[in-house]
């Protein structure tokens, strides 16, 4: 069979949700689904880095059940299309979709006047429930992967901007921009499970040391804005469960570096609580953990 890359993954799930972008959602999740279970047998390469990453999740040293890993990439399917039905979605029936708690945490964070930093896991559609921080009025600036083709890119990017959000591509150039958005006391956006640019710090996630990006730490140490972990679930019924916790504790005792290590274990530490939970949910076509690539 041909080896697809997972960018090839997820190209084919955005031209099946281009496609079934208009039809109602409990028409198009079967779709999605027949999809997803051709994918987790044609793309071998992201199927093994999704084996490889559940092997780490759940601490078995044997292949994790193919259930499992078929479910992975269902999930997968279901978020690109959930992606392109955003601009669909009105603000009501967003609200009615995304049900989130911990406002007050954010609020909180914001009223300290530098901003706030929310980071995210690949958990369940982040680009859809992510709508629902701009949608309750909040200036939100979101980091995005820059794929390929640059068509590709420039419409997820729109689609994922369907409620306001402003998106940039994940670069040098960006954190300039986030720097000004948080002194605007604006909310800057990061999903944060993935090391895309391999410039990380190793630190305990699951079983094994990961590389972790160190960028949204280094961003609230550097600017005083306050870090929340922020992510979302998919529910049975088809709607999503989003919690905003409290800001973490940073310490700041002078060593910059160290001080981002222990920042970035504590943001690892949380994803690994809500991974747990429901290790399907958790859609990362590329393995995480070093020994793996």
């Amino acid at each position: 069979m041909i080896d697809l890359s997972a960018r090839a993954v997820a190209l084919a799930f955005c031209l099946v949700a281009f496609v079934f972008r208009a039809i109602p959602p409990g028409l198009a999740y079967p779709v999605c689904d027949l999809i997803g279970d051709l994918a987790s047998v044609v793309a071998r390469g992201a199927r093994r880095a999704v084996e490889a990453n559940l092997r780490h999740v759940l601490g078995a040293r044997q292949p994790p059940d193919r259930r499992l890993v078929r479910q992975v990439f269902r999930n997968g399917a279901r978020n690109y299309y959930d992606t392109f039905r955003i601009p669909a979605l009105s603000g009501p029936a967003l609200e009615r979709l995304v049900q989130a708690e911990g406002w007050e945490h954010l609020e909180a964070a914001r009223a300290g006047g530098r901003g706030a930093i929310l980071v995210g896991a690949h958990l369940s559609s982040v680009s859809l429930a992510g709508q629902i921080v701009a949608r309750r009025g909040y200036p939100l600036v979101a980091v995005v992967e820059p794929i390929q083709p640059r068509w590709l890119f420039e419409l997820l990017a729109r689609l994922r901007a369907g409620h306001g959000a402003r998106l940039l591509p994940l670069g040098l150039k960006a954190m300039a921009e986030l720097v000004a958005a948080l002194r605007r006391n604006e909310v800057v956006g990061l999903i944060a499970d993935r090391d895309i640019g391999r410039t990380g710090l190793l630190v305990p996630f699951f079983d094994a040391p990961a590389s972790m990006p160190s960028g949204p730490a280094a961003l609230a140490l550097r600017t005083g804005a306050p870090i929340l972990v922020a992510v979302a679930l998919r529910k049975p019924d088809g709607t999503f469960w989003g919690v905003i916790e409290p800001p973490l504790a940073l310490a700041r005792t002078g060593d910059l570096r160290r001080d981002i290590e222990r920042a970035t274990c504590q943001i690892a530490r949380r994803f690994e609580y809500y991974i747990r939970h429901d290790p399907a949910q958790w859609t990362v076509f590329q393995p995480v953990w070093p020994e793996e690539r």
